[in-house]
């Protein structure tokens, strides 16, 4: 190709002042020196307006076609007219990248570009302020504009790469199985990019990869469409509720949810999938808290998915172990931790700030005769999970311990029980219960969908030792 990038666009969207350039040329400038310095391409990158004259040939012979979309160009004859002959020279539309340098409504963008996914290069979290950014090295200017500019900077770097005749130098981009990375809120953009990113260049094609439909039949028909083609789901729940599209009283990152909890994945099994909710969660709407609140209680939502509300880094950590070092989907654990086959094995669930409080527990098991399996907490985040999911496969009985930790963070224990039997157990659960501790009063009807036993605290002074014990009893006479 003679011209690597071509970059379309409005001659009003590039005007300069007070001795600065236009936006449009600190953004070429920027482009190319990311993909100089950070990626080590040199391609050449061409600037067309729509005065500027600009030929059929040139088209044919142009790799990638970045459109600088804002609202007067949607309304350019010849920036509508270049996009049209750049697809029909390709006999379609593979490379041509959306860069919205202002908010343009979605139905107001010409359909070519309204269904690309774009980069939004100003401040989409911002609901009153839409305008472009020119605060290049403003305080917020990482946020806003230089973490998307550098995941553009990527994506037209694989472009490029894929087009090279020398084969040697094609990467295996989108050999392996296709990802289902649920779209997200605005407040998570940044955060789905970097790790639709990751898995792409290790390999995966990661869908949706175009704009979804914003009416809700064409919508859940997609979205389904799109996960029957998929191996894995990710969704990222942050604290916006996200779009509701029309039709719809759910959000498209509700309803991503619901459809996933439903669906198969290409290989036939039900579809494995990791939801991270934003351990922030005190500047969510009123509607999301609602939505994430009615997730945790919804057991057949959340049936073979695994809820972490981690720090972002720890969830990526877990998002390679998942799937970049094992395609297969599973996991091999080795035991660090001892399974009597003459004894009934109780793994005694607790949090870190408990811990002392469950020694008292610890030693009524093990005079009734009982293996008692604790959590781990001296270990790496991705060595305390194996080392958990390991647990539920072996386990015979399951207490969770109450007592400093919150309802929530029982019903993820629960949910994690629950999802025991596809981890490869080959025998059956005899017995679940929750032990409070003292204090914690347990209300039944925060765990009425667990089919739990409630052992509440002997006068709220501490754990009620008589009626561990007829539980456990009750269980010795079941068997």
């Amino acid at each position: 190709m003679e011209i690597d990038i071509l970059i379309n666009y409005s001659e009003q969207d590039n005007q300069s002042s007070n001795g600065n350039p236009g936006w449009v040329t600190s953004f070429e400038k920027f482009l190319h020196t990311i993909l100089e310095q950070v990626l080590g391409a040199n391609p050449t990158i061409v600037t067309k307006a729509d005065t500027d004259s600009l030929t059929k040939a040139e088209l044919k012979n142009t790799g990638i076609l970045i459109s600088i979309v804002s609202n007067q160009m949607v309304k350019s004859g010849p920036c509508l007219d270049a996009i049209e002959e750049f697809c029909a020279s390709k006999k379609s539309c593979p490379n041509l990248l959306k860069v919205l340098k202002e908010a343009v409504p979605y139905q107001e963008q010409p359909q070519r570009l309204a269904q690309l996914i774009g980069y939004d290069l100003y401040n989409a979290e911002n609901t009153e302020d839409k305008e472009a950014f020119y605060d290049f090295f403003g305080p917020e200017a990482e946020h806003i504009y230089w973490m998307k500019l550098v995941d553009l900077a990527f994506d037209v770097n694989e472009l490029l790469q894929a087009q090279t005749t020398d084969e040697s130098k094609v990467k295996p981009l989108f050999e392996r199985k296709s990802i289902y990375l649920a779209t997200t809120g605005n407040d998570l953009t940044i955060q789905r990019n970097i790790i639709r990113r990751e898995l792409q260049r290790h390999g995966f094609k990661v869908l949706p990869d175009h704009n979804l439909p914003t009416e809700l039949d064409a919508l859940t028909k997609e979205i389904e469409s799109q996960l029957a083609k998929s191996v894995f789901a990710i969704h990222l729940l942050g604290n916006a509720y996200g779009e509701i599209p029309e039709g719809s009283e759910r959000s498209v990152v509700d309803l991503q949810n619901k459809l996933a909890s439903k669906a198969k994945s290409v290989n036939g099994h039900k579809m494995p999938r990791l939801i991270w909710v934003k351990p922030d969660q005190s500047k969510s709407s009123d509607k999301q808290k609602a939505f994430l609140e009615n997730l945790q209680r919804d057991v057949a939502a959340l049936e073979g998915a695994e809820v972490l509300q981690t720090p972002l880094e720890d969830f990526k950590n877990i998002v390679r172990e998942e799937i970049f070092a094992n395609e297969q989907f599973s996991e091999e654990s080795e035991e660090g931790f001892h399974v009597d086959d003459k004894k009934l094995n109780a793994y005694l669930i607790f949090d870190k700030v408990d811990k002392k409080a469950t020694t008292p527990i610890i030693k009524t098991l093990v005079k009734a005769g009982i293996n008692v399996i604790e959590p781990d907490f001296d270990k790496s985040l991705l060595e305390i999970r194996k080392s958990h999911l390991e647990k539920l496969k072996q386990l015979d009985l399951a207490i969770v311990f109450k007592e400093n930790v919150n309802t929530n963070w029982v019903r993820m224990k629960l949910l994690d029980l629950l999802k025991a039997p596809g981890l490869g157990r080959t025998k059956p659960i005899v017995g679940k219960a929750i032990v409070g501790g003292k204090n914690s009063k347990l209300a039944k009807q925060d765990f009425e969908e667990y089919e739990v036993e409630l052992i509440q605290t002997e006068n709220g002074e501490g754990y009620n030792e008589k009626a561990i014990l007829e539980f456990i009893n009750g269980l010795n006479k079941a068997m």
